[in-house]
């Protein structure tokens, strides 16, 4: 077991960092949110479902567009890695058949990174995704772990190896452990369901564990479990990994931090709806019937597929 100390800001292995979330924060936007994890914040804005150009559309389904910013400078072959990863993430936990030959195009842009960039980039893109309330087939969620030399404090890990006995895998690296790690992995996961929000005294559920003394041994707050276990969407990995079994293990830390992601995201979108937030009715009936009405309510081109505006009928002076 890796003690608290041999992490410099003093986390455990597995604890990431406090996670922040502010959404709605763009007016011209369908979908916004702010996302923080300590010192990597990411903004993300979702725009659609909206009509595109006849090159881009798929008659029988949406198409994902992601553009990344970097907080400075031109794009580099950094971001578009990222825009694959999200758009990939995406693409899996959408229902891209609900909306044919329409886009969406999510824009992320990165303030600042202290490591983790790409799942904080995943999380930004779910949260804006919920928050602009698009479909889903249930809440995209992501983490990263790390491998590193516990014994070494100066960072340099050229000489040793992820099968060390020393090596540890710890959630939510910064950058200055990634620039030192010997593994890097990001996991995208979809969760699904979740225990009813109750009132509890302790904030936290019933007792799920057996021993009938109504406390959780998961550490998970209030309506945080997921119903099943989560479908991995994406993955990707740094370093030379020397084991499957080293590999399942990042993978199944990954799997435990994204869980603490998405009982976070519950919470927040809970609270807000239930406080009337832009998008208080979030729920998947008032989604489906919000979508239906908007469909409804424009004109369809069958010709192309997409939407044109309704004018108003001629006067009697231009029909003659």
């Amino acid at each position: 077991v890796m003690s608290s100390s041999a992490r410099a800001d003093g986390r455990t292995p597995g604890m990431m960092r406090s996670l922040t979330l502010e959404r709605s924060f763009l007016s011209r936007a369908d979908g916004s949110a702010r996302w923080e994890q300590d010192r990597s914040v990411v903004l993300a804005a979702v725009y659609g479902p909206r009509a595109v150009s006849s090159r881009k559309e798929d008659p029988e389904r949406m198409t994902i567009e992601v553009e990344c910013r970097p907080a400075s400078g031109m794009q580099t072959a950094s971001e578009r890695a990222l825009e694959y990863a999200v758009r990939r993430s995406l693409s899996s936990v959408l229902i891209l058949e609900k909306h044919p030959r329409l886009g969406l195009l999510v824009v992320l842009q990165v303030v600042s990174s202290d490591g983790s960039l790409e799942a904080c980039c995943v999380n930004a893109a779910s949260a804006a995704v919920l928050d602009a309330a698009v479909p889903c087939r249930g809440v995209l969620c992501a983490a990263a772990c790390a491998t590193i030399d516990a014994s070494d404090k100066n960072g340099d890990a050229s000489s040793k190896n992820n099968n060390d006995t020393s090596a540890v895998l710890v959630a939510d690296p910064t950058a200055e452990e990634e620039k030192s790690s010997l593994t890097l992995t990001t996991a995208s996961f979809t969760f699904k369901g979740g225990l009813p929000l109750e009132s509890s005294s302790d904030g936290l559920a019933g007792d799920r564990t057996g021993d009938g003394d109504g406390g959780r041994t998961d550490g998970l707050p209030l309506g945080g479990a997921p119903d099943s276990e989560p479908v991995v969407t994406h993955t990707s990995a740094r370093g030379a990994f020397q084991s499957e079994e080293a590999y399942y293990s990042a993978t199944s830390l990954a799997r435990d931090a994204s869980l603490n992601v998405f009982a976070f995201l519950r919470k927040q979108f809970h609270e807000t709806n239930n406080s009337g937030g832009r998008n208080a009715d979030a729920t998947p009936v008032s989604i489906e019937k919000r979508t239906e009405a908007l469909r409804l309510s424009r004109t369809q081109n069958p010709g192309s597929g997409g939407y044109r505006k309704t004018f108003a009928p001629l006067s009697d002076a231009m029909q003659r």
